[in-house]
């Protein structure tokens, strides 16, 4: 399964870290082609144990238990306005509300992006781990990206230049990793 593999690599061992940038990596680490080469997708968005994965045009709401875990309260379908040119979709989602955490991934052809859009409506901050699902030609190859920590009460939106076609999400802590490097443009 799909997830299993995000899970595998979002856990992957200090040797393989991520890229220090919100661009999908051009080469794979070993550990994500062997893992892409395993993948069995299922295109819905689910909790798979302690990662959460999103797929494209969906958002998820959940909360984040003490031990990192997400727990799925529904999936929505809907549009992000960042993920469209200007005019040309109108933002579906409003805040989740108080103690809720949302994810939604979105994308366009016109715009050449892929957006993800974190709504955080804890009292603190929220960090986790993200792993895309970029779609290669007819392949779907996992890439590791740096994702910076949402602070409480906030929204933060991610954008890449490639067809994503799913996010997981896991490692959902309130500490801050300081040895990420964020660009606070996001």
């Amino acid at each position: 399964m799909f997830i299993a593999a995000l899970a595998a690599l979002a856990l992957a061992a200090p040797g393989d870290p991520p890229p220090k940038t919100a661009t999908p990596p051009t080469k794979s680490a070993p550990a994500a082609q062997a893992a892409a080469q395993s993948l069995k997708f299922e295109p819905k968005t689910l909790v798979d144990g302690e990662t959460l994965q999103v797929i494209l045009g969906q958002r998820a709401v959940f909360t984040v238990g003490d031990n990192g875990r997400p727990f799925l309260e529904k999936v929505e379908e809907g549009k992000l306005a960042d993920a469209h040119p200007a005019g040309q979709a109108k933002e579906t989602f409003e805040a989740p509300g108080e103690g809720l955490v949302a994810a939604a991934l979105d994308g366009s052809a016109e715009k050449r992006a892929t957006v993800l859009k974190v709504w955080n409506g804890r009292a603190e901050p929220l960090d986790f781990r993200a792993i895309l699902l970029v779609l290669r030609g007819e392949k779907l190859t996992p890439a590791p990206v740096t994702i910076c920590a949402v602070p409480a009460g906030q929204v933060k939106t991610y954008s890449w230049p490639a067809p994503v076609v799913a996010v997981g999400l896991a490692r959902f802590t309130a500490k801050i990793d300081d040895d990420k490097t964020c660009n606070q443009g996001d």
